[in-house]
């Protein structure tokens, strides 16, 4: 019925429920002059709760110009406690100069431009439908954006903890790494020992080999137990020599192992914490 009031207070974010409440609940009686508010009564009880409607419009009509020339702050303040002053009595000649304790309005003019407005049962039930099916389409918006919110949030833990237990496998691979790499360090030099021990032994036998060639018969026996020794120690040296060959083999196999896996985990950590930050943005 008002269009460009209507348009106004949307484009302002006022809602009927910020003002209009009082007048429903109160009838009026909250803010309002009691000669204009006996004046609400008396027609509400004739005429029924139809004509709380009338009384409504009839305000808001009347300060057409004033609502659209104010915004948010002053325009709700108004629309609470400054509606009925457009019927105000300005006292004229003898009487504007007399002292008036208490403001008067006229409640007969209030009265007539609430009958001038038409509102039948029926305009108020379609009104009535209308509103509901706002309410109700407003409801399932708010249930769908609920409904997203909380996804969003499932979403962003599950996120979270997957990000949590990839930098805590992280922590173990690089502790394994650090740990076979040191394996790897102590392999080489222990294979370095296990070297240099069996050119020495190769180096007295030879030297054994020479000095029995030139030893007499009594001696060669001895030479010969001492060579035999030597030549089952040598034995072993060459099995522990090929044990760690293979286990060093085995450690730089792992350590290239593990130095995939942390580059594959690196990378999907990032591609989850880049998920996470865009849920953290749709979320904010």
């Amino acid at each position: 019925m008002l269009p460009k009031v209507n348009l106004h207070l949307k484009t302002q974010g006022i809602n009927s429920s910020m003002y209009a409440s009082q007048w429903f609940m109160t009838l009026f009686a909250y803010k309002f002059p009691l000669s204009l508010v006996f004046r609400i009564y008396d027609t509400i009880f004739t005429e029924g709760v139809e004509a709380l409607f009338r009384f409504c419009i009839a305000l808001l009509k009347k300060n057409e110009v004033a609502i659209l020339g104010m915004e948010f702050e002053a325009l709700l303040e108004f629309l609470k406690s400054g509606l009925y002053n457009s019927y105000a009595i300005i006292p004229t000649g003898v009487l504007a100069k007399e002292v008036v304790s208490e403001h008067q309005y006229d409640a007969n003019e209030f009265v007539k431009d609430a009958y001038s407005i038409s509102i039948t049962m029926r305009r108020l039930n379609k009104y009535q439908k209308q509103y509901y099916a706002i309410q109700e389409a407003e409801r399932q918006r708010q249930a769908a954006e609920s409904s997203a919110l909380e996804q969003l949030r499932i979403a962003n833990n599950h996120l979270s903890n997957q990000i949590k237990q990839l930098e805590a496998s992280l922590q173990t691979i690089n502790r394994e790494h650090i740990e076979l790499a040191n394996l790897h360090v102590s392999n080489k030099v222990e294979l370095a020992q296990v070297k240099d021990e069996n050119d020495a032994l190769r180096q007295t036998v030879a030297d054994l080999r020479l000095a029995l060639d030139n030893a007499p018969a009594a001696i060669e026996e001895k030479l010969r137990a001492e060579m035999d020794s030597l030549a089952k120690k040598n034995v072993g040296l060459v099995t522990q020599n090929n044990r760690l060959e293979d286990q060093l083999a085995t450690t730089e196999s792992m350590l290239i192992e593990y130095k995939m896996r942390y580059a594959e985990s690196e990378n999907e950590r990032e591609a989850l914490r880049r998920k996470w930050n865009d849920l953290k943005r749709a979320l904010n």
